[in-house]
């Protein structure tokens, strides 16, 4: 969520510039705070960007959860049966990888659609992004996020073409998707970095569970392992697909994320202001003063560009290393001959 300092600083709803105190939840929430507030907020939330985004990005995990629970959606869907075909009086099984896997376009077609909303959500995130270059480094997990969502799209559109568990566009799909968890697994640490970058150094804020923002990225890199993991059982084990449902406790988790990156931008567009501070009623954030060597708040890291780490490597490539001096070798041989006269 990108940070702009000027902004913020001299934005009265912040939660660190709140220098209002309230005794309990009941005088936050009378009638007079209410009016006051409420407007500010849902102006600021109509054009937060980034809330547009979430807001997507929670469709998609709700869509992803109906396909996976709903029976009117899945009831339907395939199941991996043991075939056997009877010859006379010997009963020959049928190989597991040669099994059919039997789809419903329904399920299909609800697949490419939210892979298309993926995308879409891809976007909206990179373009949240307002005031920052293309180029900064913070942008490289949104790069990846897009690169994700359209391998995503790519399996969900082969998946009209599976036939067995051991057929080629099955085997394809899983590569493919073992390759989309992958890029998935490194955006998830690229946003820890890009949050690391950008979130505004204030009390009940960073690496703490009180920072709805932690929960949430914590969610989504523990939904990424979960998916890498399912992923790798799929194509170690091909005969799991359909039966191994491990995929499901990573939907889930996922939308979890979902819902704290909602609770985040809630929080700050101040619709959280009847809360206490760090528990504690009576206290109003803009008046509490840290005695620490630094200053609260302050608004992230500078910014870092991608051509920046590249004129750092050529620069660093560049520099002309010190030659070690070696005397001449005919000096060397004067020098010796002189002492030898001189010690006979």
């Amino acid at each position: 969520h990108t940070i702009n300092s000027s902004d913020e600083a001299n934005d009265p709803t912040a939660s660190y510039n709140e220098l209002e105190s309230f005794d309990s939840i009941w005088q936050a929430l009378r009638w007079k705070q209410i009016r006051t507030r409420v407007p500010v907020c849902c102006k600021k939330t109509v054009r937060s960007r980034y809330m547009l985004a979430n807001l997507v990005y929670l469709v998609y995990a709700i869509g992803i959860l109906i396909i996976d629970f709903n029976p009117n959606v899945n009831g339907s869907s395939s199941d991996n049966t043991m075939d056997y075909d009877y010859d006379d009086n010997t009963t020959t099984m049928i190989s597991v990888l040669d099994q059919p896997v039997i789809g419903v376009p329904l399920v299909n077609r609800f697949y490419i659609g939210l892979a298309a909303v993926h995308i879409l959500s891809a976007f909206l995130y990179w373009w949240s992004w307002a005031g920052r270059s293309w180029l900064d480094i913070i942008m490289i997990p949104e790069y990846l996020n897009h690169v994700e969502a359209g391998l995503y799209l790519w399996s969900a559109i082969w998946y009209s073409r599976e036939d067995t568990l051991g057929g080629y566009y099955t085997l394809a799909i899983h590569k493919i998707e073992m390759t989309a968890a992958t890029v998935e697994l490194i955006a998830s640490f690229g946003w820890i970095m890009s949050w690391y970058m950008t979130y505004v150094r204030t009390l009940g804020r960073g690496f703490t569970l009180d920072d709805p923002d932690t929960v949430a990225w914590l969610a989504t890199t523990i939904s990424s392992i979960i998916y890498m993991i399912y992923n790798i059982q799929i194509n170690v084990q091909p005969e799991q697909y359909g039966t191994n449902l491990l995929y499901t406790y990573g939907d889930i988790v996922y939308f979890v994320g979902a819902c704290y990156y909602i609770f985040a931008t809630l929080r700050d567009e101040n619709w959280f202001w009847f809360l206490p501070l760090s528990g504690q009623y009576g206290v109003a954030p803009g008046r509490v003063q840290v005695e620490s060597t630094k200053s609260l708040p302050t608004y992230g890291k500078p910014t870092i560009l991608i051509t920046d780490l590249c004129k750092r490597c050529r620069i660093k490539n560049n520099i002309p290393k010190k030659k070690h001096y070696e005397p001449p070798q005919n000096n060397i041989f004067k020098i010796d001959n002189e002492l030898h006269r001189t010690a006979l």
